[in-house]
């Protein structure tokens, strides 16, 4: 089917006298998933127009589905903190600006953040160093291991990364990953919950929610308490009741005598319960759910993954950004998954990629991490949020 429609394709394209799309070529989301993962492992395969196309075919689902964390609001001409806007944006720390300029997702790392006088935790890193894996996670093989902690089937979880100090973002050297708890109401959360390095918020933070025009809101967490400041700036969907059910972005936690701070983003919900696990496996026919959206660390990344529910459930996805673009599959064992070595797209040189559903089928999220080595670029670390796509 793949060389068939690219094939076609390039036809097409050959035939056309200006430069094809895929929305001329009507490709759907699954369509463009299989030739950006062509393209990811060969390039030179598969016609540039193509991709482009593809791109902007999948940019388009995922702004519909969700909008992106908040990014450099100045590079619009818009003073991010002026505003009704200005107290859910990550761009505007408040009462934290006199120890960190504001967190920007898309923006690069400036090598002077990593010079931050503060006490660093390398236990994260000791403790949650990614794992090799070594099977093809085929049927008859054992399950792959987890790099970080799994979810439970309808348990809440979540992943982040973590750096010192209190800028969210630093070079992929210094940057960890661990399991990340949130508190319903968000008045806490906890950093690698249970673990030799756990940090704990302050518990009873202050909390405001705003609204957005699409299904999330933002909110807002901060407390002061004993010594140690916490912070929670993130989007969020809430149940009937209140609840969050799920919530991504910027997460710190410092402590105002001069002790240790970390930050970095997340990504967590409710895991997918087994009962909707179980009926999605069960019904004797493969079934597809489609995730898509941008990462949070750098919003320049475009995500797009899918799930084939069955009796062996597997999932495959690719990461396209300016800079590079690569895929991944691998098994789904109970609400986790995670990449199988032999599934990656050839340029790339090793890592991982681990993820978690979320939600209910019709309204369910994929929560994930990322760390692989790319050829010509280098390690790539980041924590993402996708929403499903409803056709």
């Amino acid at each position: 089917m793949r060389a068939l429609l690219l094939g076609v394709a390039s036809a097409l394209l050959l035939s056309l006298t200006s430069a094809a799309t895929a929305a001329d070529l009507a490709l759907n989301l699954d369509d463009c998933q299989e030739i950006l993962e062509r393209w990811a492992t060969d390039p030179d395969s598969v016609p540039q127009a193509l991709v482009d196309g593809c791109q902007e075919q999948l940019a388009a689902a995922a702004a519909r589905e969700m909008a992106p964390a908040a990014g450099p609001a100045s590079a619009a001409g818009t003073d991010p903190c002026v505003g009704s806007g200005a107290g859910s944006s990550v761009l505007c720390w408040g009462p934290w600006a006199g120890l960190a300029p504001a967190a920007a997702g898309n923006a690069p790392a400036d090598p002077a953040l990593g010079v931050v006088e503060y006490d660093p935790r390398p236990e994260l890193a000791d403790q949650f160093a990614p794992q090799v894996n070594t099977n093809n996670g085929g049927p008859t093989d054992p399950p792959l291991p987890l790099p970080v902690a799994g979810c439970q089937p309808g348990l809440p979880c979540g992943f982040a990364t973590v750096v010192d100090g209190i800028t969210s973002t630093a070079p992929s050297t210094d940057t960890t990953f661990a399991a990340f708890d949130l508190a319903a109401d968000g008045s806490q959360f906890t950093v690698a919950p249970g673990a030799a390095g756990e940090i704990a918020s302050v518990g009873g933070m202050a909390v405001t929610f705003t609204n957005r025009p699409d299904q999330f809101d933002n909110m807002r967490s901060q407390g002061v308490a004993g010594g140690q400041a916490s912070r929670l700036v993130a989007r969020v969907i809430r149940d009937q009741g209140g609840n969050i059910t799920r919530a991504a972005d910027v997460w710190a936690n410092a402590s105002t005598t001069g002790g240790p701070a970390n930050s970095g983003f997340f990504a967590w919900g409710n895991a997918m319960s087994q009962a909707d696990l179980d009926q999605l496996n069960g019904a004797g026919v493969t079934r597809r759910l489609t995730y898509s959206g941008v990462m949070s660390v750098d919003n320049a990344t475009q995500a797009l993954v899918s799930i084939d529910f069955g009796a062996q459930p597997t999932w495959s996805g690719n990461w396209t950004n300016p800079g590079y673009a690569f895929s991944a599959g691998g098994p789904v064992q109970g609400a986790d998954f995670v990449s199988a070595a032999d599934q990656f797209s050839q340029n790339v040189e090793g890592g991982f990629v681990q993820g978690a559903l979320l939600g209910s089928p019709g309204s369910s999220a994929i929560a994930h991490i990322v760390d692989v080595d790319l050829q010509g670029v280098g390690n790539i670390k980041d924590v993402g949020l996708l929403d499903e796509v409803i056709p």
